[in-house]
């Protein structure tokens, strides 16, 4: 059996208590997501979608905040690539949604900045993300995300000209 770090941070949340997308409390989503990081194929990526739960469309619902917590710290966990690039592409969604209006109506208007707050808590693994093969949806991340436009700055000309090189 793996052990993933990502599904024991999803132990410490009362998932019953956040608001989902699908109507449904958040209870289900620890399974969905375990589901995703052990799928094989498209059809079993498409069957565990965070999509219609943590966002829709663009739009955030509560529970978007632990699992940006939890994308960042299965982004170090061994998944296939297809998965891998999925939880990137989720992460573009939590960091660079907007709360639905629901949300704002219940009183949680910025999901999107506790989300990059959460995903600031990886910004090593993201900037390793640039630096390896996944650096067009890393580097989206890292813009959103990292508070320091100085160091954003230069390690995005440093990799950039290293990546244009590989080309």
């Amino acid at each position: 059996m793996v052990i993933r770090p990502s599904l024991i941070q999803a132990e410490r949340v009362d998932w019953a208590s956040l608001r989902c997308g699908c109507g449904k409390t958040g209870a289900h989503i620890p399974e969905t997501f375990a589901n995703l990081l052990e799928a094989r194929n498209p059809r079993e990526i498409a069957e565990a979608t965070l999509e219609g739960h943590v966002y829709i469309q663009s739009l955030l619902f509560e529970v978007a905040v632990p699992v940006a917590s939890m994308i960042v710290a299965a982004l170090d966990e061994e998944t296939s690539g297809p998965v891998h690039a999925r939880l990137l592409d989720d992460l573009i969604s939590c960091v660079g949604g907007e709360s639905h209006w629901t949300e704002i109506e219940a009183g949680v208007p910025d999901i999107e900045i506790d989300c990059q707050i959460a995903a600031r808590e990886g910004i090593w693994t993201l900037y390793r993300e640039y630096a390896t093969g996944r650096a067009a949806m890393a580097r989206l991340i890292l813009e959103v995300v990292d508070n320091q436009p100085e160091r954003f700055a230069y390690f995005d000309a440093k990799l950039i000209g290293r990546i244009k090189k590989r080309l």
